[in-house]
């Protein structure tokens, strides 16, 4: 009985130190992706001035990704501390939507979560010129962060449009251009064939939402689809390591 007592610490410490050896560029794709993904829970909030639904999200959000926070003060503390700054500015703040429904709390929040996206993008470039480091993430699973980056890079423009007359930009890059990304890594992607056919038309769906003007769009409809696509995603790739949820 103790050695199976033993030889079940032994698997736990195995396990625990297999995802503190986290991937340096899996960890930056996965802090990016739990970054937007704040972006559009506070967005969404704003939006639909802290309904009990989006109130939920925004709480999900933070709880779901906070083991990722946690993760990131031991390899990037920068980042982390960043990652704070935006987390204090939300609780601080997040009342204030009853008050007075004040739409500049998006670009407030923005402007802390541009530094953040800002800080990941040089490390990811680091990791980049590093080549033995940049190849040994499985290629399957780097796209797959990849692609999820790519749409909820998206996914946080548009709720930030919807939600703010003022509108801002993610690192200077047009929405347009992030629909038009994202909708290349999807056309061309090989696996899962039926499935991938069915995310290529749930996209097509909104898409064109996206490209409209803020206050031309179906925002409910619209990010209702948009976790209907992350869990497609999710599909797509899962039989391969995708073990992740999405609040």
């Amino acid at each position: 009985m103790q050695w199976l007592i033993l030889f079940t610490l032994c698997l736990a410490t195995f396990n625990a130190n297999s995802r503190t050896q986290e991937h340096p560029l899996e960890q930056l794709l996965n802090i990016e992706i739990a970054a937007y993904q704040l972006s559009s829970a506070f967005s969404a909030y704003v939006l639909f001035t802290g309904s009990s639904k989006f109130s939920q999200k925004l709480e999900s959000a933070i709880e779901m990704n906070g083991p990722i926070l946690t993760n990131a003060n031991t390899s990037y503390p920068e980042i982390s501390k960043q990652w704070q700054v935006s987390l204090d500015f939300i609780e601080n703040n997040k009342a204030l939507v009853f008050d007075d429904a004040d739409h500049r709390l998006v670009v407030s929040l923005a402007s802390n979560q541009n530094l953040l996206y800002q800080m990941i993008y040089d490390k990811k470039n680091l990791i980049a010129q590093n080549s033995l480091k940049a190849s040994s993430l499985l290629p399957t699973l780097e796209e797959y962060l990849n692609t999820r980056a790519s749409f909820e890079r998206v996914v946080a423009q548009y709720s930030a449009n919807a939600a703010s007359s003022s509108g801002f930009a993610h690192s200077d890059v047009s929405i347009e251009e992030n629909v038009s990304a994202f909708t290349t890594r999807i056309e061309n992607n090989t696996h899962n064939y039926e499935e991938s056919r069915r995310l290529n038309m749930k996209w097509s769906f909104i898409k064109r939402n996206m490209l409209k003007n803020p206050g031309q769009t179906s925002p409910f409809i619209t990010l209702h689809t948009a976790t209907v696509i992350r869990n497609m995603l999710q599909n797509i790739y899962n039989s391969k390591f995708v073990t992740q949820s999405d609040f």
